[in-house]
């Protein structure tokens, strides 16, 4: 008894790329969702002197708070002026707050410019309803290197009690 084996027709012989294509645009897709670019812009100033750190970290989009040599600014708009002091262990001239411009630690005006720039990132963030965009407390701060810590200190006091509890510090990048 001759048992015939059944052949197989071979299937279509071209190419489908339609799954190809799929996979192709879900990663395009994926890949472009996940790219993004982020201005931070450093105000290069004559009184502005950043100092240099080797970190790596990429800038996040904050409120811009800038204390040169000569003045303190918050997203681009002048805040208050600096002042020299004589120095109580040298005698020599240092930079300082103006002492009516502060009520203990705090700087009144530069606490109430971040307390109106919190409110409008609040308002903002509620308005999106987007955790993307929600008040996080966040500060970028751009300090000349020869500043006395002092200043520093009551800047980033003043800051606090503004609502804004995280600090990055804005650096120029060394090899």
């Amino acid at each position: 008894m001759g048992l015939k084996k059944k052949t197989r027709k071979p299937a279509s012989e071209e190419l489908s790329i339609t799954s190809m294509m799929d996979m192709m645009t879900i990663i395009l897709v994926f890949l472009l969702k996940s790219y993004s670019t982020q201005d931070v812009s450093v105000a290069a100033s004559a009184d502005l002197q950043l100092p240099a750190s080797t970190s790596a970290k990429i800038p996040e989009l904050a409120v811009n708070l800038i204390v040169s040599k000569s003045q303190v600014i918050v997203d681009g708009v002048p805040v208050l002026n600096l002042t020299t002091v004589p120095d109580e262990d040298t005698g020599e001239d240092m930079l300082a707050v103006p002492e009516d411009e502060k009520k203990g630690q705090m700087i009144t005006r530069l606490y109430d410019r971040l307390l109106e720039k919190a409110e409008q990132a609040k308002a903002l963030g509620e308005a999106s309803g987007s955790t993307e965009h929600e008040f996080k407390g966040r500060i970028l701060l751009q300090c000349d290197k020869t500043l006395p810590f002092s200043v520093i200190r009551e800047v980033m006091y003043t800051a606090g009690q503004a609502q804004f509890g995280e600090f990055k510090f804005v650096v120029y990048k060394t090899e």
